[in-house]
């Protein structure tokens, strides 16, 4: 990496931009669940996020220093990083892995020290802040819509007034869809390619980002004011060279759009997907007072006309709070301070993991049936940790026993395998649906004098109540705390 953020810009813009290629929009390939043209570039993604983490780490942690001198040191930073709540427990693992290898922690660190936060409870506690002056209190619900630019994530929370002070516990399932603002900016950078192609015109390369900028941030945000948009040209002598300006609305240095032409073609396609997302978290939630739009998207005024016009009939609150496009980043620091602000969340999928149960003659397959002395077994039975949808406490604790046998193999580490599915509980983990999702490994537990069949315990205890899965593993009474391990060959 030679240059990040606006600098990035500044360098592609300069004669050597050819030398260079410019990383954007790579964040979204971290979603499973997103259809994305293949990524094609010579670093890979998760490096590539790396390298902007090190980048963005070594300025923020310059300016802190040079704010308070001497009375901070890295080494007692605590990092607080927000991700996406659609984001698969892989995805969140790539992002923990690139903060470690960009030198936010070591992988020697508690776990505790890198916090990850679903971006929309980190608005929540900073929209939590704002529910005394909307009358919110005890028992009531609200909805967090987090828009940004390449996803918008929405989950329902309730206020309980404790005598620790007010707490928030999840309602509905977190959910969302890549459907940000960034493709605004992709259907408008489109809609600029049709009305020059019009024109039979050689676009150069640099055009269509440069206009979709100006549109990003100049107009953007305000769009639905004013019925017609004058979008100021960047000087080029490509413009000089279109056969018919005023027919694609060119002329004098800008080029207007109607807003009638915006709505249909730029924003509805994608505001449309937002209002769906909206309806299924209320039709979930049954109850909800007040949705608070926060995110850069978020700050649209035409995204909270039309979310209003849709459900200001049905919901008495539906609010912008001050600075919602800092929303995230702030809660993300309240979020950090105090970590046990949110009480309860919902379990996006079923999780268990491999065990050998009872054998059922006429319902297990022969195949998976396992002889012992004390009676057969069924193996690659679903052993249920906790089901999809399944309000968990943030301490709450799932706790199995297990045992490993000593084989003549001389395996050096013993591992387990995680498994979920999208759906009720399977019988068996090769189910239709079933994956395995990581594995957790200890090292050799047994002694060189241990005999070969020799078992020790071994007791697994999982914590689903937190944003990121913890394990907790005790051999012969030894505490092991585990990160499950993915394979994210992939990214």
């Amino acid at each position: 990496m030679v240059e990040w953020g606006w600098k990035s810009k500044l360098l592609m813009e300069s004669p050597a931009a050819s030398k260079y290629t410019q990383l954007y929009q790579y964040k979204p390939y971290l979603d499973e669940n997103v259809a994305m043209t293949p990524w094609r570039e010579k670093v890979s993604v998760a490096n590539a996020i790396s390298d902007y983490l090190r980048a963005l780490h070594e300025y923020a942690a310059d300016k802190i220093l040079q704010e308070f001198g001497r009375s901070y040191s890295r080494n007692s930073f605590r990092y607080c990083l927000t991700v996406p709540a659609m984001w698969s427990d892989k995805a969140k693992d790539v992002m923990r892995k690139a903060a470690i290898r960009a030198g936010l922690i070591t992988a020697f660190d508690h776990p505790d020290r890198l916090t990850l936060v679903s971006e929309p409870e980190a608005a929540a506690l900073y929209c939590e802040k704002a529910c005394k002056q909307y009358d919110l209190g005890h028992g009531d619900r609200f909805m967090i819509c987090d828009a940004g630019g390449g996803t918008v994530d929405l989950i329902v929370y309730e206020i309980s007034s404790t005598s620790q002070g007010r707490r928030l516990s999840e309602v509905t399932k977190g959910h969302g869809a890549t459907c940000g603002s960034m493709f605004i900016d992709l259907n408008f950078g489109n809609l600029l390619i049709k009305k020059f192609e019009s024109q039979d015109a050689k676009i150069p390369k640099n055009i269509i980002p440069a206009m979709v900028d100006t549109f990003a941030y100049n107009h953007k945000p305000q769009f639905g004011e004013d019925d017609e948009l004058y979008l100021a040209l960047p000087r080029n002598s490509f413009f000089d060279d279109i056969k018919d300006p005023k027919s694609i609305g060119i002329d004098g240095g800008f080029m207007s759009l109607k807003e009638s032409e915006l709505k249909k073609v730029v924003f509805e396609p994608v505001v449309k997907q937002v209002l769906t997302l909206i309806q299924e978290q209320l039709n979930n939630a049954k109850q909800c007072s007040a949705i608070f739009m926060v995110g850069g998207f978020g700050s649209s005024n035409y995204l909270l006309k039309r979310v209003k016009q849709e459900f200001g009939s049905v919901v008495n609150t539906i609010s912008a709070p001050n600075r919602p496009e800092l929303a995230v980043v702030c809660g993300a620091v309240y979020a950090g301070l105090n970590p046990k602000m949110v009480t309860a969340r919902i379990t996006r999928l079923c999780y268990g993991t491999d065990a050998g149960m009872n054998f059922e003659e006429g319902i297990d397959p022969e195949r998976l049936k396992l002889r012992k002395s004390s009676g057969p077994l069924c193996t690659g039975r679903f052993s249920t940790f906790v089901r999809k949808g399944q309000k968990v406490q943030v301490n709450e604790c799932v706790t199995k026993l297990y045992s490993f046998t000593k084989n003549k193999h001389g395996t050096s580490t013993y591992s387990t395998g995680i498994f979920a599915i999208d759906g009720d509980p399977p019988r068996y983990i090769d189910d239709v649906g079933v994956s395995e999702l990581a594995k957790i490994s200890i090292s050799d537990p047994f002694t060189p004098s241990d005999q070969i069949g020799h078992k020790v315990s071994v007791e697994m205890k999982m914590y689903f109540g937190l944003n990121e899965i913890r394990t907790e593993i005790f051999v012969q009474g030894t505490k092991y705390i585990k990160q499950l391990k993915f394979d994210d060959r992939d990214y």
